[in-house]
């Protein structure tokens, strides 16, 4: 290790630590030992980040980040993140095509842009893998820059690269100004200590100052995923096993299918099972990989929570817990795949392209087989909702022959309406391992659960088989099931206000022993949803756990869009009215505002205008809450009216396009991140809470709309799946469904006589 001295414009030294090296993970003799040996270009880059960085970086080879494996990734605390994709191209072999896809010459084949490649991993970390991160950028789009790209070209020098991808687009100030923010080009010519340095300057790994962005919290929540702790066996609150649960986490015949009735432990045997087949994949490869698939994102924490539990010693970071379509765009993304989506092709009918042409595709893997990495062994959650393709896919490309392949499921939680076969789900595997044991017997729920598979489903499925629970008897008396069930029919057209007093009548009850963090509200149209946790948390003052976008986030979302697409925006004068003012009230005694109090306004507006659509629909019940944010920004709520009514036709056309917006990524990263033990309140969509239990469940039912929906064919289904979600205490709250009133207000009649 070189002493490397480095002077600043201002004239004063960054030093690095003499004879100390980078922190590498895994360490370089471990590297060493890789089945799958690094290539030429990484060996050279690796070697050149031993020589040049010292022990204040973090060096990460190929992390398995949930299905995406980035080359490089380089971190170093208090100032930043760099990713770095590494090609062994022949760039003689490709070239641009007018629309700058990269083309592969020999064949005239479109391969996947290395740029939109590393890119794409930078947005996952936001969006999918580190914790806080995404909401961190909404907040302050400036936190985009903690994570920086740079694309190394192995057999290219700086000269060919600048030719082939700068030069000839001079000219193109959107494409000069988008490789200025976002990439950085390093030819072979360019491992050189004082070009990296100045690289990581420009990109401020190395700094005089700390970043005020990348945060000590951040960091950890980066390296939670990089590098997780080993699971001790001590760490372990070990289950106790039934007889039946210990076959199948012991067995050793490598393809299985289990079918469990709820509430069977099909999830922790999953775990457990997923840590044996880890411990005999040992015996075949030194750093064995293990793939648990699911449908619903939301499992991932559910599954680590299960796996913690398993008291055996292993490397938690040798699972990858994925659902199915996250790890086909990882797998895409890593193979330089890259997806092409005809012009004719409108949202209608996207859905059905992407199946046919890449989720579903059992032939698009055929000719990436020898640079697939394969797992050594694969489990899938919740089967039932997996098409027959994604089966094979994932059997035929992804998993070692030598490998687990164990399926988990339970067809009457079927709410996709996949094909069924003499009542089961169709399947890869042959033969099935049935769990019957029900944990949940000595409680109410359970009883309802099987009225309902009676008396709704009727012939559809085998109904569930209870019989190895047998009777709580005592002295020859049938003894009461725990817990309660209850059922409300509810005309009111005010459902906000009315869920809302029913639920903080349950957790206020002196004689309750329900808190807020025992609660989970359940329901399947996302507007309720938003609106019910708006309406909650500035009625109590009360924060929640939501897996749904908050309706402030969505206003920040545009407004940061305002903000930074001004020209000929339609919203720019009511932008910069409210915005101008604020910053007069706000920020009074300053007299230039920076861009961290632009984004403060921001966050006012979005406070407020949310505010503002609870007093529209509810005006006595939040004038007074209205009444108070508005003095927090130094203005009268006369004055916020008035500004309302002079802008009306806009901010309603405003409104429609905030509550209308696609908020997908967000939504799917507060799915990831979500944990139950949050103290708080919990909502979700029941399809989002499959998989997860809760003590206490207020499950919501509204009216069907249009019968031919899938939706709607599986509706059933989906009421079934939320009332097995509750463990203990279960409310169904209906709105106005007549049909379903007439259907399940029986069931419960007999359950609670």
């Amino acid at each position: 290790m070189h002493l490397l001295v480095e002077f600043t414009t201002q004239g004063s030294m960054i030093t690095f630590k003499k004879n100390v090296m980078a922190i590498f993970k895994p360490t370089i003799e471990k590297i060493n030992q890789f089945k799958v040996p690094p290539t030429n270009g990484e060996w050279a880059l690796l070697n050149f980040l031993e020589r040049t960085l010292d022990d204040s970086f973090e060096i990460y080879f190929n992390p398995f980040l949930n299905g995406d494996r980035p080359d490089i990734l380089i971190m170093r605390q208090n100032f930043g993140v760099m990713i770095i994709e590494v090609k062994d191209w022949n760039l003689e072999n490709f070239q641009l095509n007018e629309k700058k896809k990269w083309l592969f010459t020999p064949n005239n084949s479109i391969v996947k842009s290395p740029i939109d490649q590393v890119l794409k991993y930078k947005r996952n970390l936001f969006d999918l893998h580190v914790e806080d991160l995404l909401l961190a950028k909404i907040k302050d789009f400036r936190n985009f820059n903690i994570v920086s790209c740079a694309v190394y070209f192995h057999c290219a020098n700086h000269t060919y690269i600048e030719n082939m991808l700068i030069n000839p687009y001079i000219g193109d100030k959107k494409y000069q100004t988008f490789l200025k923010y976002n990439v950085d080009f390093i030819g072979s010519d360019d491992l050189d200590e004082i070009f990296f340095i100045s690289l990581l300057k420009k990109r401020y790994l190395v700094s005089e100052r700390s970043s005020m962005f990348f945060t000590n919290k951040l960091y950890e929540n980066f390296k939670r995923i990089l590098s997780p702790p080993l699971h001790l066996r001590s760490q372990g609150e070990p289950y106790i096993y039934s007889d039946k649960q210990k076959n199948i986490i012991y067995s050793t015949t490598l393809e299985q299918r289990i079918r469990g009735v709820f509430g069977s432990g099909k999830t922790t045997v999953l775990a457990a099972r997923a840590v044996q087949a880890y411990k005999r994949a040992l015996l075949r490869n030194n750093n064995p990989r293990v793939l648990i698939l699911t449908y619903n994102i939301t499992l991932k924490n559910f599954i680590h929570d299960k796996m913690n539990r398993v008291n055996e010693t292993f490397p938690i970071e040798n699972f990858i817990i994925i659902n199915y379509h996250q790890f086909i765009n990882a797998e895409l993304n890593n193979l330089n795949i890259e997806i092409e989506v005809p012009k004719e092709i409108d949202n209608v009918h996207l859905s059905e392209y992407l199946e046919t042409n890449y989720y579903g595709n059992v032939n698009l893997f055929d000719k990436y087989k020898a640079k697939i990495v394969k797992y050594d062994a694969v489990l899938i959650d919740e089967i039932q909702d997996y098409h027959r393709s994604w089966m094979e896919i994932i059997k035929n490309y992804f998993r070692d022959p030598n490998g687990d392949y164990v399926l988990f499921g339970d067809v009457k939680q079927n709410i996709y309406g996949q094909a069924i076969q003499n009542k089961d789900v169709i399947t890869n595997v042959r033969g099935v391992n049935e769990l019957k044991y029900c944990y949940r017997s000595d409680f109410k729920v359970r009883d309802l659960a099987q009225l309902f598979q009676k008396n709704i489903f009727g012939n559809k499925y085998e109904i569930d088989d209870f019989s190895e629970n047998g009777k709580n008897i005592f002295f020859g008396i049938e003894q009461e099931k725990e817990g309660y069930v209850n059922y409300m029919y509810l005309e009111d057209k005010k459902h906000i206000p009315a869920l809302y007093n029913i639920i903080r009548g349950n957790i206020l009850n002196k004689d309750s022993t329900i808190s807020p963090n025992d609660i989970t509200i359940l329901g399947y149209t996302t507007d309720l949803l938003r609106k019910f946790d708006l309406y909650y948390r500035y009625a109590c003052r009360e924060k929640t756990n939501s897996m749904l976008e908050t309706i402030e986030t969505m206003y920040m979302t545009h407004l940061n869009y305002i903000g930074k697409n001004s020209e000929d925006n339609p919203h720019i004068k009511w932008f910069n009215n409210i915005s101008e003012q604020f910053k007069k009230t706000i920020f009074a005694n300053k007299k230039n505002t920076h861009d961290s109090d632009i984004i403060k306004i921001r966050q006012h507006i979005a406070i407020l205008f949310s505010i503002f659509d609870l007093y529209e629909e509810f005006t006595d019940t939040f004038y007074s809450r209205l009444k108070e944010e508005c003095l927090k920004c130094g203005i009268s709520v006369e004055a916020f009216f008035a500004f309302r009514k002079h802008y009306e036709e806009d901010l309603v056309l405003f409104k429609q396009e905030v509550y209308n917006g696609n908020y997908k990524s967000i939504r799917d990263n507060k799915k990831l991140h979500f944990w139950m033990n949050s103290g708080t309140l919990k909502i979700s969509t029941i399809n989002s809470f499959k998989g997860w239990e809760s003590d206490v469940v207020f499950l919501i039912i509204e009216p069907i709309y249009d019968t031919t929906t899938s939706f709607n064919l599986s509706f059933n289904e989906l009421l079934y799946t939320g009332v097995t979600r509750c463990r203990r205490n279960l409310v169904v709250i209906n709105f106005g469904n007549q049909e379903y009133d007439s259907k399940i207000k029986p069931l419960f009649k007999s359950i609670m006589i």
